[in-house]
């Protein structure tokens, strides 16, 4: 099978996913278009289409506002862990629409807490996309300029912020060794055979690039994974990026798509 068949991709290789508002609004109730961090709908269909077959199920550990339950109308079963209450809350009510859409085909178990402490729970395959460390550092307020473009108040932008146990509040030293927990209990969750993609990308911090792709593949292989394919999707915009555009701030423009296989 080959991914996204039907995408283009720039010089670069890189995948061009379309915009997926549209489509999103077309699937999710108006308050998940306010999260900062979601992955993209045509991605997470690319991804699920890609490693999995009808009948099986989908895990995703950070599941934020709900991206992953799309996999229910796709022939999947969906597990969902989500640490944030206020987030968990917004999933009840996306997998509440969903039951009610004509294509509707698997069923989904969501669940609130930490998933360090609730995993291994088994699945075919595991499909997220983590935070990286001190994405969601407390701040002040958000700045003006992501209040006009986006439409965000301060309190929405820093609910995260409020949750003990987020990896994304955690400095680089932390995430890293919490991370390297979660990516041993998925591990442990994955069938022989399945898989676990991470869609993730590489930061800047004091001017440099911290390739965080290469430290959770160097992870991920020590826990037993192996890296089958690396795909490269062009990141459209968002708040980190547009804010950092607009201070003339370098950006990374190029996300990774990364499967690995838990072999037989």
């Amino acid at each position: 099978m080959t991914f996204a068949p039907n995408i283009p991709k720039n010089a670069q290789g890189w995948y061009i996913f379309p915009d997926d508002v549209s489509y999103r609004k077309s699937l999710f109730p108006k308050v998940v278009m306010k999260h900062l961090a979601k992955m993209h709908l045509h991605l997470e269909k690319a991804i699920i289409e890609y490693v999995s077959e009808p009948g099986e199920d989908i895990l995703d550990p950070m599941t934020g506002t709900g991206t992953v339950l799309v996999a229910t109308l796709m022939c999947r079963n969906v597990i969902g862990i989500e640490i944030e209450e206020f987030y968990h809350n917004i999933e009840q009510e996306v997998w509440a629409n969903f039951q009610k859409h004509p294509d509707i085909s698997g069923n989904a178990i969501l669940l609130h807490g930490n998933c360090k402490l609730m995993l291994p729970i088994p699945c075919d395959h595991v499909v997220f996309s983590p935070p990286y460390s001190t994405a969601f550092k407390p701040a002040k307020k958000v700045s003006g300029f992501v209040k006009d473009k986006y439409r965000v108040e301060d309190g929405e932008y820093q609910t995260y912020a409020k949750t003990t146990g987020n990896v994304g509040l955690y400095n680089t030293f932390l995430y890293s060794r919490d991370m390297e927990k979660v990516y041993n209990l998925l591990y442990k969750s994955v069938r022989s055979g399945g898989t676990m993609t991470t869609v993730t990308k590489d930061i800047i911090e004091n001017g440099q690039r911290i390739l965080l792709t290469k430290w959770t593949q160097r992870v991920c292989e020590q826990a037993g994974f192996r890296l089958k394919d690396w795909f490269k999707h062009k990141i459209g915009g968002g708040p980190y990026q547009d804010m950092r555009r607009a201070k003339g701030l370098e950006t990374v423009d190029d996300e990774d798509i990364m499967i690995y296989i838990k072999e037989e």
